[in-house]
């Protein structure tokens, strides 16, 4: 109520927000914390069949203070399994302040994000640091398209841009556009401003992501699938996100609570894990 404005009708939810928080609630499905952490979803993927979009890691560490610098090349992301906003982005490496970085992600993986937003599916993920090859897409700055399905259907698509500064934190200055599943541009603005001062064209292999997307998601009531997409032919998969803003979102206008909530199906009380 204090972010939106608005109270939450939880015993008939019918919104966006209204249904994030029922799920964050009363559905417990231990997949969600499996798909939840940056490294165990990998295996899932895997066992889907799309280990093809995977990203290969550079290393996985249990401590900061295990991490061999030296062994590492000039560019690289590093980030934890278990939290969101935690990234780091090293260019050049002989430049790069590895005891800042180490300071960082010490802070980084004593954070609980269960604490932060009640997300359950934080709560029991062993901390772990991953680190990555930096991906870009040539002169163009990396676009995020997330795909938000339920039961294995892809409802729409939030496209993101300028979402990372160039150390890695998330930009205050992000913006993003809402499609629905053909593309056809949404009017609603999503607690980010709308981009509308260039065209973000349609995907070239959109089918394809759709298709991915969908075959991740058929466990879930809602998953919201992230996917780069690089030179208008590589689909690189980003993560899993299962309760989109925490439940907290500013929609504009107001109409587009129920249509956008329409994109999450409840699962009868009775059938929920628990």
């Amino acid at each position: 109520r204090r972010s939106c404005g608005t109270p939450l009708d939880l015993r008939q939810p019918t919104t966006f927000d209204e249904r994030i928080w029922w799920l964050k609630l009363h559905y417990r499905d231990p997949l969600i914390t499996t798909c939840t952490d940056k490294i165990a979803v990998r295996d899932y993927v895997r066992n889907c069949g799309l280990s093809h979009i995977l990203l290969p890691l550079l290393a996985i560490y249990s401590t900061p203070q295990e991490i061999e610098w030296s062994l590492l090349p000039d560019q690289f992301y590093i980030k934890t399994n278990n939290s969101s906003a935690t990234n780091i982005r090293c260019d050049d490496l002989s430049a790069f302040d590895t005891k800042h970085a180490t300071k960082r992600l010490r802070l980084y993986m004593k954070r609980n994000h269960y604490a932060l937003s009640r997300e359950w599916n934080y709560k029991e993920i062993t901390p772990r640091l991953i680190i990555e090859p930096v991906i870009d897409n040539g002169n163009d700055s990396l676009v995020d398209y997330r795909f938000f399905c339920s039961y294995g259907n892809c409802h729409g698509i939030f496209v993101d841009i300028d979402t990372a500064d160039s150390t890695g934190r998330h930009r205050a200055d992000a913006r993003r556009n809402v499609y629905d599943r053909d593309w056809n541009l949404l009017d609603v603005q999503v607690t980010r401003p709308r981009v509308l001062d260039k065209d973000i064209p349609r995907p070239k292999r959109l089918l394809d992501m759709i298709r991915y997307a969908e075959e991740l998601s058929q466990p879930f009531p809602s998953c919201r699938v992230d996917f780069y997409y690089l030179n208008d032919e590589r689909i690189i998969f980003g993560e899993l996100t299962f309760f989109h803003g925490g439940g907290n979102n500013k929609i504009s206008p107001r109409s587009y609570e129920k249509i956008l909530g329409s994109w999450i199906t409840i699962p009868d009380q009775h059938d929920a894990p628990h």
